[in-house]
């Protein structure tokens, strides 16, 4: 079947199940079962819409059945996942996507099956075999040989996990019993975890949930972070499917832990700081090393001294810190450091480029944990000592898995002078990083914190940068907003978290996001009157002016001496049109914070738009004494003057607007008005000459016809503007009748 049809089909059925029109579910569901074949599929359909009969039997014949809601959104959530076999089913015939490549050979090699695989990769795993590893040494060909086979089984199985659906409980089985026991290395256990989520995340699979469930209890502390990603990733993802009772009652066993809170806390707000990364990385790139780049020049010429120059000298040498100060990179530097104090994701950007090695073309080496047992870092000749190297990267805790394999590949093309540096300057890194730690009060809060957050980086940079990531639903392509989830909301309906998360958002100008937060933190709280003005604000940064005001009224009912709250009431009443509220709140304004050039101005426009001249004139000459150095008042007073009919005054204005500051085309079309209004026509005509000859001209404009020098993009400028400003010509006793005419002759005077 198409996949478009199918698509249509499948979105019906959601919506009957969501109805409980299951009848109707069930007839589309079988109609997508006969059109392909799927019989076993079909029989599994056949014996739920059996049940369902028996239900609607007993239901009609008035039996007490405490448990039929339950059974009916059982057999609802059932229809949906027998929904998702036929979809996957359908489009693993054609489908060219790496996950239906994977399920196609899985098809054509059914004796591989998960537990056979796991079973061969526990033998591999015995003491015996590990023993005679190490015995052996790393520069061993048993050693690489025996490494490399592990390392492809281990991707052979995570490919398994991945594919897998729905985990059938003989698979379920096997990896219970496999990934809490010590049989495995932590990192397979790790890997095999991630597998789990990137399979969930395909499809919902509460199987899949509950294994997640029994990593997060069981497994070592980094697997347990891999475990809590996944659970709140897929969960996220499949928010609007059911729990069956066996998940809830497995997930409320996980909520029970003294460290869920904690985590999940953390897991949350480090899932909204990936919010902030593209802004990082684009700072890092486009300000930072072009600015990097500039100084390098002069640097290099201070630097080119016979002498070793180390690094304690550099920093004493006020030359370079002050160059450091004048170009502004130290300013930048120090944003960066702090944005990586607070947990931001500085390296992004900086080991992006380095994700292009054949070693990311597998999707499970995203994903696996760094460890120097690898047959990349065998200690074999020609490898330059890297097994040491990635002995030493283990220990990196400021680094990410994927960011380590990436740094350590693009070493192999390093030559080794240059790769000493790069070593030196980790370890510096490393020391900063460790001293930081070990000035926190709370050690274990930063070391799991820390645990979770690499956890989420090597998820982040596998959707962001693998190079087939299109054919992925990408988690962090939308706000992960965990109190959208049934079954977490009474975890994270917190104000004081959400606070958090919201501020994030609001301080980083991520409007639309931190406006959600904050609507949620005011349906469980009591009303505050920071939380309107914040939304209000968010609201306005969006475009929404009369929802703004609503939550603005709000903050000032809450708080009526809020001199903020009252300029953001005029604000928003002024656009609106509101003008004689405007001025009303700019008026309490100037109760609150007298003589102020701002209110006055405020006042100014609000009297300006409201047709009365002399207050507008009043109130724009007390703005023009409390701030004249500015002259922000000064083209205000003169419009309000020439409004007013004090022709004099106004010219007076103009023309030092004229002489003093820099003239804008509109400065000259209201001399043109002013002209015309006191009938000196050709001095009106040459006014509106500059005006026009004043605009900036467009880029691929044209001159007009018979002109070379005028583009027609300035005459029609200002034709609009004159045209604009037809009522107000009207109110100085010009007929609109003449203003065609002007038009015209100017235009024969420019051609």
């Amino acid at each position: 079947m198409k996949k478009e049809l199918f698509t249509e089909i499948k979105d019906k059925i959601k919506k009957r199940v969501a109805e409980s029109r299951l009848r109707e579910a069930f007839s589309l569901a079988r109609s997508l079962s006969e059109g392909g074949l799927a019989w076993e599929i079909s029989d599994a359909l056949n014996d739920a819409e059996l049940s369902y009969r028996r239900l609607l039997s007993y239901a009609v014949a008035g039996a007490e059945d405490p448990g039929r809601d339950e059974m009916t959104a059982d057999l609802g959530e059932t229809i949906l996942t027998i929904t998702d076999r036929l979809d996957r089913s359908n489009l693993s015939k054609e489908e060219p996507s790496l996950y239906y490549n994977i399920v196609r050979y899985q098809k054509a090699n059914p004796a591989e099956t998960l537990p056979t695989l796991l079973d061969n990769y526990k033998r591999q795993c015995s003491e015996t075999s590990l023993l005679e590893m190490v015995a052996s040494g790393s520069h061993s060909n048993r050693y690489l040989s025996t490494t490399s086979e592990r390392e492809l089984l281990e991707r052979r199985i995570f490919n398994l996990i991945w594919t897998s659906f729905p985990i059938s409980r003989g698979e379920k089985e096997a990896l219970e019993s496999v990934l809490s026991s010590n049989i495995l290395p932590s990192h397979a256990v790790t890997l095999f975890t991630w597998a789990l989520t990137m399979g969930g995340l395909e499809f919902y699979d509460p199987a899949r949930l509950e294994l997640l469930c029994e990593m997060y209890t069981q497994g070592d502390s980094n697997t347990s972070a891999v475990a809590l990603i996944g659970l709140l990733t897929i969960m996220y993802r499949w928010r609007d499917r059911r729990f069956p009772r066996r998940l809830r009652d497995r997930f409320n066993t996980v909520r029970e832990l003294t460290s869920w809170s904690s985590d999940l806390k953390t897991a949350y707000m480090e899932l909204t700081r990936t919010r902030d990364t593209d802004r990082i990385s684009a700072k890092i790139r486009d300000e930072i090393v072009p600015e990097m780049m500039k100084l390098r020049p002069e640097f290099e010429r201070k630097l080119a001294t016979p002498e070793t120059v180390t690094p304690e000298e550099m920093e004493e040498n006020p030359e370079w810190q002050e160059m450091l100060d004048k170009s502004g990179l130290a300013d930048r530097l120090k944003e960066m450091s702090e944005i990586q104090e607070e947990g931001g994701d500085i390296m992004m950007g900086t080991f992006s480029h380095l994700k292009q090695f054949p070693f990311f073309n597998e999707i499970a080496n995203w994903f696996i944990p760094f460890h120097s047992e690898r047959s990349e870092f065998a200690d074999i000749p020609g490898n330059g000592g890297l097994h040491k190297i990635a002995g030493m990267f283990e220990g990196l805790k400021f680094l990410c898995d994927s960011d380590k394999y990436s740094l350590l590949m693009s070493l192999t093309h390093v030559p080794q002078a240059q790769r000493d540096i790069v070593i030196s300057q980790l370890n510096a890194q490393a020391d900063q990083f460790n001293e930081l730690r070990a000035a926190s009060l709370d050690l274990a809060t930063d070391s799991r914190r820390e645990q979770i957050r690499r956890q989420i980086q090597n998820l982040y940079r596998f959707f962001r940068l693998f190079r087939r990531k299109g054919e992925f639903y990408n988690p962090f392509g939308e706000v992960v907003n965990l109190v959208a989830v049934p079954a977490l909301v009474d975890d994270v309906k917190e104000p004081e978290l959400l606070l958090l998360i919201a501020e994030f958002y609001f301080s980083h100008k991520y409007w639309e996001e931190a406006l959600e937060v904050f609507k949620t933190i005011d349906s469980i709280s009591e009303p505050s009157a920071s939380i309107y003005q914040k939304m209000g604000h968010c609201l306005m940064k969006l475009g929404r002016t009369s929802a703004a005001l609503s939550c603005f009224e709000r903050a000032d009912m809450l708080d009526n001496r809020s001199a903020w709250t009252i300029a953001r009431l005029a604000k928003c009443h002024a656009l609106l049109g509101n003008h004689s509220s405007a001025l009303r709140a700019c008026e309490r304004l100037e109760e609150l914070r007298p003589d102020q050039p701002s209110n006055s101005m405020a006042i100014g426009r609000a009297n300006l738009a409201l047709g009365r001249y002399t207050e507008a004139v009043n109130a724009f000459y007390k703005a023009f004494y409390l701030d004249e150095e500015s002259g922000k008042a000064l083209r205000p007073l003169a419009w309000s003057l020439l409004m007013d009919r004090q022709f004099d005054q106004s010219r007076k204005y103009y023309e030092r607007i004229l002489t003093d500051f820099d003239p804008k085309p509109e400065d000259y079309l209201n001399m043109g008005h002013l002209s015309l209004a006191t009938g000196r026509f050709p001095e009106a005509q040459n006014f509106y000459r500059l005006s026009i000859l004043s605009r900036p001209r467009q880029a691929g404009s044209s001159a007009q016809s018979g002109s070379e020098d005028v583009p027609r993009s300035s005459i029609d400028s200002f034709i609009s503007d004159i045209k604009a400003d037809t009522p107000a010509l009207s109110h100085l006793g010009i007929s609109p009748t003449l203003i065609p005419l002007i038009i015209d002759s100017l235009l024969y005077s420019l051609s």
